[in-house]
């Protein structure tokens, strides 16, 4: 046991060197606008103001912090995939199921089962009733970005799973396809993605929004597009390697703004049509950027703190929720004081605890299964893949 946990702090110490600093970086980016967006929406409904801060980008745009992660998700694994095509002619599909499997399903079902065997605490089960645990049922199959759950953002991890299953066997469908041909099946998606909003919005008779849920928030077949810009950026990376090569900052500028400044005009033809490609678009602008990045933002980005918080990422997005719902229940009615500084000391409190228990689940839980996972596979003669093999 003493073992297995100093192999876990050794991980979260230091950064192996198969990873890329910049997408370290950006996946804390991505966890920071989760968590401070829902932070600043908790802040005003329970306090009934609405201090300045919240108008921040990292508060006000924190839903966009999912679209962040699925961008960064459609590239590591795509180009994990694509590697793997092109090394061994295919694709071995259990086996990648097996690597996704053991890095995401232990934690997600521990938390599942904590929060079936805890939601009393909260006030859920008088609102559910005395089966309760039903609710928990879209969790537990993963379908929950289609039917309401009972993890919060669970959708999203939903959306991921169906994801690992849809890529590969989308990759195998298309072996026969020349590798630099098989961009259209791409751009195909990215088309068909709004007018499936779209059509989502006509069916319901009314003028839906991004925030109708399992309108067009939620559902995989309307809120995809940061998974395939992800891919369409990693399938660049195999096809065409040369566009990844690094380049000073200058020189680097002229593609990621092109991608950045589509999203901007989309968004501007329509919000609720073009939204989810526009934020595809703006952080497939950012990923790229950074993937060539050969300048001195390299030396930030390559801190090690956006490491240990992209490596307790995943932990957090998912216990979060259960940090607002206790501060929800007690904080605003034992604090008292001024707005802001409320306001900061929630925060930080937030962020601690979320990060305190995101170690200790990582050493606990996900780092054991990872270690198994290697066993597992060094047994069969694999080697570890690439970057996205965390």
């Amino acid at each position: 046991m003493i073992a297995i946990l100093r192999h876990g702090l050794l991980d979260l110490a230091h950064r192996p060197s198969r990873t890329i600093p910049g997408l370290d970086m950006l996946r804390s980016l991505a966890i920071l606008l989760v968590i401070s967006g829902h932070w600043g929406e908790l802040f005003a409904r329970s306090t009934g103001t609405q201090p300045i801060i919240i108008e921040l980008p990292l508060f006000h745009f924190g839903w966009t912090g999912v679209d962040l992660f699925f961008v960064l998700s459609g590239y590591l694994i795509g180009r994990q995939l694509w590697r793997e095509q092109q090394r061994s002619l295919g694709i071995n599909v259990p086996r990648f199921l097996l690597r996704r499997g053991l890095r995401i399903w232990p934690y997600y079902f521990a938390f599942v089962a904590f929060m079936i065997a805890f939601m009393a605490d909260y006030g859920w089960r008088a609102q559910l009733g005395p089966h309760g645990w039903r609710k928990f049922i879209p969790d537990l199959f993963f379908v929950s970005n289609y039917f309401q759950g009972g993890v919060s953002g669970g959708w999203s991890l939903s959306t991921e799973e169906q994801f690992y299953v849809v890529v590969p066997l989308m990759l195998l469908a298309m072996r026969n396809i020349k590798l630099s041909r098989q961009w259209v099946v791409l751009v195909a998606a990215l088309i068909a993605l709004p007018i499936a909003r779209a059509i989502a919005i006509a069916r319901v008779g009314h003028a839906a929004s991004v925030s109708d849920v399992f309108v067009i928030y939620s559902p995989f077949h309307t809120h995809a597009d940061g998974l395939v810009i992800g891919l369409l950026i990693a399938w660049l990376s195999v096809a065409v390697p040369q566009i990844l090569v690094p380049r000073p900052f200058l020189k680097n500028l002229a593609l990621p703004v092109m991608l950045i400044a589509v999203g901007a005009v989309l968004h501007q033809i329509s919000h609720d049509i073009f939204s989810f490609s526009a934020l595809a678009l703006i952080f497939g602008g950012c990923v790229l950027f950074l993937l060539r990045d050969h300048s001195v933002l390299a030396k930030f980005t390559g801190w090690w703190a956006f490491y240990l918080l992209s490596r307790l990422s995943y932990a957090m997005y998912l216990n979060h929720f259960v940090f607002l719902e206790w501060l929800k229940a007690r904080y605003f009615t034992a604090v008292h004081g001024s707005v802001y500084a409320t306001f900061f000391f929630g925060y930080g409190v937030l962020l601690f605890t979320s990060m305190a228990v995101a170690t200790a689940t990582f050493l606990l839980i996900e780092s054991p299964f990872l270690q198994l996972r290697e066993h597992l596979l060094a047994r069969k003669g694999v080697a570890a893949s690439g970057a996205c093999a965390r």
